[in-house]
């Protein structure tokens, strides 16, 4: 799964200059991409609905331009997010960039409880193995009766 890989491609609501930001991103143009997105992000106030996603992009622009700030960046806009999944993802990637597995789950958890069907969270999560809840979780995962419900109720085999 690549790191620049754009999930959501409906931007039609979305300013010039992220569309512009977008398209740098899948070029891996990486310097444009940032000027673009922060571009956009300093043309809306923090009440705007597009703030969170704006500073989500150039935060991770800047993250895969080796701009620690863009981490800081992406965790802010996290921080303040209600409903946009891409904010999460974009958070989740940026961890991962710096190799922060825990904070990467933990992103991609609160983002797939804003939108469960995001298809980046998803496919994100599946290749980091990140595991779904015991069904019993004051059980050890290891415990028969845990295995026992999570393959009846998953359908997955005892070896995953």
């Amino acid at each position: 799964m690549s790191p620049l890989q754009v999930v959501y491609e409906d931007f039609s609501t979305c300013c010039d200059d992220f569309i512009d930001g977008v398209a740098h991103l899948k070029e891996r143009a990486i310097p444009q991409a940032i000027e673009s997105f922060q571009l956009a992000y300093d043309s809306v106030k923090r009440s705007d609905i597009y703030h969170n996603k704006y500073e989500s992009y150039c935060g991770l622009a800047k993250v895969m331009s080796g701009d620690r700030s863009g981490l800081e960046m992406c965790r802010h806009a996290a921080q303040n997010e209600l409903s946009d999944g891409d904010v999460f993802y974009n958070l989740a990637r940026a961890e991962w960039f710096y190799k922060q597995r825990k904070n990467t789950i933990i992103a991609l958890k609160k983002g797939l409880k804003l939108d469960n069907r995001h298809p980046g969270l998803r496919e994100m999560r599946k290749a980091l193995g990140v595991r779904e809840r015991c069904a019993l979780p004051f059980l050890p995962r290891t415990h028969p009766l845990n295995r026992t419900l999570g393959v009846l109720l998953r359908g997955k085999s005892h070896n995953n």
